[in-house]
Parts: C-alpha cells; sequence; structure tokens
C-alpha cells in the first residue's frame, strides 16, 4: 500500500524537483519483481546487510525486520530535513512526505 501510494503521488514530488528510493532487506532480485508488478516509477535499494538501516538508526527486530516503518526525507544539502513514522497509516508516509517536499521549495534558498 505504501509503495503504491508512493507511485500515485510520484509525479508531484518530480514536479517537486524530489526524487523517491524505496530501501529494504529484500533482495535485488525480490526488489526488481516488486517494482515491476507494481509499475513502480522508482527505485528500490536492498539493504540486506543492514548498513543504511543501521546509518540512519532504524532499530531492525531480529536483525532483519523493520521494527518500525521510516521515511525519511532529505533536503537537497544532504541534511534529514525531516522523519516520518506511523506504522497503521502507511498513506501518512507519502502524504506527509510530499507536504514536506513543498515547504523546503517555498523555503528561501
Amino acid at each position: 500500500m505504501e509503495a503504491r501510494d508512493f507511485r500515485e503521488r510520484y509525479p508531484e514530488f518530480t514536479a517537486l524537483g524530489a526524487e523517491v528510493v524505496g530501501v529494504s532487506p529484500d533482495s535485488e532480485d525480490r526488489h526488481a519483481s516488486f517494482g515491476k508488478s507494481l509499475g513502480l516509477p522508482y527505485p528500490l535499494v536492498s539493504d540486506k546487510g543492514g548498513r543504511i538501516a543501521k546509518a540512519y538508526g532504524v532499530a531492525r527486530a531480529g536483525g532483519w525486520l523493520p521494527s518500525r516503518r521510516v521515511t525519511f526525507v532529505i533536503d537537497r544539502s544532504g541534511t534529514v530535513a525531516e522523519v516520518i513514522s506511523a506504522e497503521l497509516d502507511v498513506s501518512y508516509h507519502a502524504r506527509e512526505a510530499l507536504r514536506v517536499v513543498e515547504e523546503l521549495g517555498s523555503a528561501p534558498a
């Protein structure tokens, strides 16, 4: 559901100059299959070893399952501008990320 929501809002993100990237511990083959089945226009990155999750402080239960669903909005300078975490309302992630991207785009340089 979350991947579909980002897919549906992808044109809005790109119109604002933003990019969407999905990251999970799934294999590259599984990502390719998943992305193709849903027609995802954005890349999916395999974090099989958990290095990305660890670098961003996303705890992993049992070493492989994310203990929470997290979306990061990273600004043009590479700074994490917003951390979005909502387990039950998966549509909140894309909606809130888009709101933050819109705010960043209207912020004075």
